[in-house]
């Protein structure tokens, strides 16, 4: 009987060909296995109404932030003497924020830029007013080093888009000092963790922003003390916009001693051109809130300790340039309505020192004291607000008054 022959053919088929199969398909084992990298956390991006766009790494080590603001405004002006009203119509301010933190949230960093028109003083060729950097070492100290405002008074010391009106009080723009560059070491709770006291201590150039020219040696030293008896209170914003169910008190001073400044008011001002003056800085501030109701009140003094420098200019003249000293005080008061409308009132006056400026003395003779009225619109805090302020400078009374009513739109986002 004869085999099929199909099947054996096929069989031996399968034999020569499974090796070959065998040999194409990979042989592996557990230990020999890579496998692929896991996949890195996206980071979050996160976009908020006044606080602008925020970048922060999956693992919380590095945030960057971006923000901007601008400030449309008009300003009308008129005195009592019966001359036409003048009109200003402006962006009075613009501004960029770049900030956030790297390596750890301890270790933060801030860079604003100022672009608009206004933001030029002084003679500024540089948009830049704030760059540093700011280190949370410990509870107890901590650093900042860069260009920031001097840590000295508080009525300064509030940014500009948290201000209740749309102008600083004369006293503060006179009397106190501006930003500069330099360190500063200081602690917000020192000694405990709810501790109510606080401390910065600077070292600074002395000579304002915008140096980039050499210049007569100098330095600025400051120091301040701050005191919170009742605890917690954001006393680096005006107003009681959250209505507090508590009552806040934040008690400050400060003292500096700028030595060798070549600027007319210490850190801003046009330069002398003779030589420089030593000025002496003191100042004392409170600022309470509570139901709606916010007070805010400070004394500020400043003394050039040489009032005078005389000199011959190349042509041979005797030319004298005078430092300015004076000292002043500023009361302000609001009351915060719900839903977002505010009233604020303010009232300041402005002294000359004896043998100071002259003519520094005959511009306080007609604008020595100030009164103010403002009414705000809150959108979102002082991040989205509509202000109309009312500002009065006169000597002795107000029927010689110079007056100034400026309305604006100050938007974050």
């Amino acid at each position: 009987m004869r085999r099929p022959v199909l099947p054996t053919f096929a069989a031996l088929a399968g034999l020569l060909l499974a090796p070959r199969v065998a040999a194409e398909e990979p042989r592996t084992s557990p230990t020999d296995q890579v496998s692929a990298p896991p996949l890195e956390a996206p980071a979050e991006v996160r976009v908020r109404g006044g606080e602008g766009l925020t970048v922060t790494s999956s693992d919380g080590r590095h945030r960057i932030g971006l923000r901007t603001r601008f400030v449309p405004r008009i300003d009308v002006a008129w005195t009592d003497a019966g001359e036409p009203p003048r009109t200003r119509v402006s962006i009075s301010t613009a501004r960029v924020w770049i900030r956030g933190h790297v390596f750890a949230p301890e270790l933060q960093y801030v860079l604003q830029l100022a672009v608009a028109g206004r933001d030029f003083r002084d003679g500024a060729t540089s948009p830049l007013f704030d760059a540093f950097v700011d280190w949370k070492l410990h509870r107890d100290v901590s650093v900042k080093v860069g260009q920031f405002f001097v840590p000295f008074d508080r009525l300064r010391t509030v940014r500009e888009f948290a201000l209740q009106m749309t102008d600083r009080p004369r006293p503060v723009l006179e009397l106190t000092l501006d930003r500069d560059v330099g360190m500063t070491l200081y602690s917000d709770h020192l000694g405990a963790d709810r501790s109510p006291l606080a401390y910065r201590l600077g070292v600074f150039g002395g000579g304002g922003t915008n140096r980039v020219a050499y210049r007569p040696a100098g330095v600025l030293v400051v120091g301040r003390v701050e005191l919170r008896p009742l605890g917690e209170i954001d006393d680096d914003s005006e107003g009681d916009l959250q209505n507090r169910a508590r009552p806040g008190l934040a008690l400050g001073g400060g003292l500096a001693g700028n030595v060798n400044t070549d600027r007319l008011r210490s850190t801003t001002g046009p330069s002398f051109e003779g030589g420089t003056v030593d000025y002496l800085h003191g100042a004392a501030d409170l600022t309470f809130k509570w139901r709606g109701f916010a007070l805010q009140g400070e004394y500020l003094y400043k003394d050039a300790l040489e009032d005078r420098i005389a000199f011959t200019d190349d042509d041979g003249a005797n030319v004298e340039e005078w430092g300015r000293s004076g000292h002043g005080w500023v009361v302000q008061a609001s009351y915060h309505l719900e839903p977002g409308i505010e009233v604020v009132g303010r009232t300041s006056r402005l002294y000359a020192l004896p043998d100071t400026d002259p003519a520094f003395a005959a511009e306080l003779a007609g604008k020595r004291s100030e009164v103010g009225a403002g009414l705000n619109w809150y959108r979102n805090g002082h991040r989205f607000k509509v202000q109309t302020t009312w500002i009065a400078l006169f000597g002795h009374d107000l029927a010689n008054a110079s007056h100034t009513v400026s309305t604006q739109v100050d938007a974050m986002f």
